[in-house]
């Protein structure tokens, strides 16, 4: 029988037969996956709880089916069709779900297990938590993951009274369950981020160099030495937390400046910081200014870019073994991501310093600096500054989806101005030494803004952007 969905008739009775066939394949076939959806019918479609209970929980028992399990413990985990919350219920449901190998049910055993706060009346067992929470993560379930994460990244105390989170030096010498283990953490949350989860992704690369060698500026630091389809990257990356958020440091002319422009591997970090789980990346980089307003000293958002650079590898689509497949039209407007710019704006901001909210950078080659006439040029086209790492960097970050933003420190006025020398590096290293720690304030800032974000819809906005952008024969 064929319906006309567009006729509210044709609905109503496309919706009873529904009902009818799974009560078919339920009750006389026998058919447990049919039994689980026509609970989920009862309860969608028709909103009687108390009999979508009851065939859950009898699908649970009577025919093992895991997924029911998991239903029927939510429900009375909430009270749902039920005169009160059951939290004792809904465990024995959950690990009858676990033991049928319902990843859901396992994560929910574990939370319950583990769980502590004054409305928590599951007597705790860490270990038997983290036996079902593991069971799940190794089901490739990304909640789970992510938990486990934030076990191993705080440590699970033995007596929850003993922690103090504002006091990390009290907390070494209380007695734990599972002991603080950062790499273990990074691991979990590799793992979650592998499998989906947002919120374990939700590491902030710094690409930065002078300024972030300071061995306190990250919480439980530790290196991740990482090797990439396109090679190796600049330097190790170091990993830690800035304010409890999850953050990765690359210096993209390695720690001991040992790469030019020209000579950085900028597909290798930037894979590399995707590979380590990051979602966002601020980077910082030294301009000169060809506008009398932008002075030394100042900081500027960039927002647009003018590429003046060749032979740099600036796709990550170039059939590379191990790299993505296809041919990527990536679209450059806008060139850097809206939010992670105003982070940047506001921590600027808030802090008072002198700064510029948008500005073009005209990326050149290198390592020399312009002539006075390139200078002039460069001007005329509406650029605002001059530097010679924004590119192929930014045009990469977007390739991969991350949320991108750049902060410029002014150190000249290049060569543009009459009666004045060109710039130099030792004119360069000294005002940026002078004013490096502006931008050190506005990054760290910027990663405390970013992290108390909870709308993440655009990181996903990214993610589609370079999926639609993608061509792949057919």
């Amino acid at each position: 029988m064929s319906y006309d969905l567009q006729k509210e008739e044709d609905v109503k009775q496309y919706i009873e037969n529904l009902g009818i066939e799974y009560r078919f394949g339920c009750y006389h076939e026998k058919k447990p996956e049919v039994c689980h959806l026509l609970a989920d019918y009862l309860e969608a479609i028709k909103k009687d709880y108390k009999k979508a209970a009851t065939v859950y929980k009898t699908n649970c028992l009577d025919y093992k089916y895991g997924k029911s399990c998991t239903k029927y413990g939510n429900y009375a985990l909430i009270g749902r069709a039920k005169d009160n919350p059951d939290s004792k219920e809904a465990l024995d449901f959950f690990e009858k779900g676990c033991e049928l190998n319902d990843s859901t049910s396992c994560l929910h055993a574990g939370v319950l297990l583990t769980a502590t706060g004054p409305g928590v009346t599951v007597q705790r067992d860490v270990p038997k938590g983290y036996n079902y929470l593991k069971k799940s993560c190794d089901a490739r379930d990304d909640m789970a993951c992510h938990y486990l994460s934030g076990m191993y990244l705080t440590g699970v105390p033995k007596n929850v009274a003993d922690f103090n989170p504002h006091n990390p030096e009290k907390n070494k010498n209380i007695d734990y369950l599972i002991k603080p283990d950062q790499k273990r953490a990074f691991d979990y949350a590799m793992k979650g981020c592998e499998y989906g989860n947002v919120f374990a992704c939700a590491n902030i690369g710094i690409i930065g160099g002078s300024g972030f060698d300071d061995p306190y500026l990250f919480e439980n630091p530790i290196e991740l030495d990482l090797s990439t389809p396109f090679g190796k990257p600049s330097d190790v990356l170091r990993s830690g937390q800035i304010a409890g958020v999850p953050c990765v440091l690359l210096s993209r002319h390695g720690r001991k400046h040992q790469y030019q422009p020209s000579d950085v591997n900028y597909r290798a970090n930037i894979w590399a910081l995707k590979q380590a789980g990051c979602t966002h990346v601020l980077a910082t980089t030294a301009t000169g200014s060809l506008v009398e307003e932008y002075k030394p000293g100042d900081l500027v958002i960039l927002d647009d870019f003018i590429d003046r650079t060749w032979g740099r590898k600036c796709t990550f689509y170039d059939r590379t073994e191990g790299g993505p497949k296809g041919v990527c039209h990536l679209p450059m407007v806008p060139a850097f991501c809206p939010r992670s710019r105003r982070a940047l704006a506001e921590a600027a901001r808030l802090r008072g310093y002198k700064h510029h909210e948008t500005g073009t950078a005209v990326v050149i080659q290198g390592p020399r600096f312009s002539s006075r006439a390139e200078s002039l040029m460069h001007q005329q086209w509406g650029g605002h500054l001059v530097n010679m790492t924004t590119v192929p960097e930014v045009v990469l970050a977007k390739e991969a989806g991350l949320s991108y933003a750049a902060v410029a420190l002014v150190t000249d006025y290049d060569c543009w101005r009459k009666h004045e020398e060109s710039v130099s590096v030792s004119e360069v290293l000294e005002l940026f030494a002078k004013n490096v720690k502006l931008v050190v304030n506005v990054i760290l800032d910027a990663v405390k803004i970013l992290g108390a974000d909870t709308d993440l819809e655009y990181l996903e906005a990214h993610e589609n952007l370079v999926s639609s952008a993608v061509m792949l024969k057919s």
